[in-house]
């Protein structure tokens, strides 16, 4: 993709390594702003949870999905565009489309898939709008946001959204004009992440500095791609705060059954094979994978016949990483399971698997 840098070493993009770093703690932090973590996940992944939680719960989540994700991405816009960008769009200096254009551009980098804004209008009443197509997107109902977010940012003014399918796997996002529903104004949480410094190494590039293992990854720059060059599994940067807002709304609307579902569903994701560990030092290698992925840093691992005891100094997404250490521990044994997991102090975790 033109403009972008890539190490000719591992061929990982200049920005995921001057933007981001991967912590000792086992997150990965925004470099300007050590607020803001980010996970690199498969996005299946993430899919699966959504629509595994949509068949465990028996109701749609799309609608809760969608604000909760539109309202992340709405405060992290407005905290980093800059107010003169905002002044130049808003009274009509720069042309819209572009700046936005340019804004989803970076979603290239992360694996967000190929967004083009195909038209655009700001006037200032209910005629205006923002049309984008996506390519590929990671996942339509989190993917559909970035754009509109991104819009509302820029002219200061709350816009809804829908989206129609426009061909394979391409999608055209419309925004507009219209209040946002009152029931989620004002509620959004957030969590903010404090982590330890951690004692957790990953090999670096001797060329750039980024995980060595990134460079097991091919980034199609053109089609907004990451893929495992092996297994052809398909990467995404995202927020993990995010999801555990999304959590936490869902939890809010439709109880407290809520974090046990997504342990359920992750659980049954990792025991049908998507996660494995190839053997020898266990506790080496699941540090390794999660510490790639900035899920956190894992201190301690047991595993036998009879159950599984994880330790982390710190993480996040506790209810996924407590799905994952029991859907691991059933693949591995063939039997069936129970598991209770607890956060401890300053985001550690400890989950036990029992068989």
């Amino acid at each position: 993709m033109e403009g972008i840098e890539t190490c000719p070493r591992c061929g990982v993009p200049a920005y995921i390594t001057t933007e981001h770093l991967w912590h000792p703690s086992g997150f990965i932090v925004q470099r300007r702003d050590a607020r803001h973590i980010l996970i690199f996940m498969e996005s299946e992944n993430l899919d699966f949870l959504l629509r595994e939680l949509e068949g465990i719960l028996g109701v749609s989540i799309e609608r809760i999905v969608v604000d909760t994700r539109r309202r992340a991405a709405k405060a992290y816009m407005d905290r980093v565009i800059p107010e003169s960008l905002k002044e130049q769009v808003r009274s009509g200096n720069l042309d819209v489309g572009p700046v936005v254009q340019g804004m989803v551009g970076i979603g290239h980098v992360l694996g967000y898939g190929r967004f083009e804004v195909l038209d655009s209008r700001l006037e200032g009443d209910d005629q205006d709008y923002l049309l984008v197509r996506v390519h590929r997107p990671y996942s339509i109902t989190l993917g559909c946001v970035d754009p509109v977010a991104a819009f509302e940012a820029l002219v200061g003014r709350e816009m809804g959204l829908s989206y129609d399918a426009a061909g394979p796997d391409t999608y055209e996002i419309r925004a507009f004009p219209s209040p946002h529903p009152e029931e989620f104004k004002g509620r959004l949480t957030m969590r903010r992440y404090a982590y330890p410094e951690g004692n957790i190494q990953l090999e670096a590039c001797p060329r750039c500095e980024a995980p060595l293992l990134l460079g097991e990854y091919e980034w199609r720059l053109e089609e907004g791609l990451i893929l495992h060059r092996e297994t052809g599994r398909r990467m995404v940067f995202f927020a993990p705060s995010v999801l555990e807002a999304i959590f936490g709304e869902l939890e809010r609307e439709l109880g407290e059954a809520i974090p046990g579902s997504v342990v359920e569903a992750q659980r049954r994701l990792t025991r049908d094979g998507f996660y494995s560990l190839a053997g020898g030092d266990l506790t080496e290698e699941l540090r390794t994978v999660l510490s790639l992925r900035g899920l956190g840093g894992l201190q301690h691992l047991e595993l036998g016949p009879e159950g599984l005891l994880l330790e982390m100094e710190n993480a996040c997404l506790h209810p996924v990483l407590a799905g994952l250490a029991q859907g691991l521990f059933e693949a591995l044994h063939g039997v069936d399971s129970r598991v209770e997991w607890e956060a401890g102090e300053g985001g550690g975790l400890r989950v036990k698997v029992s068989a």
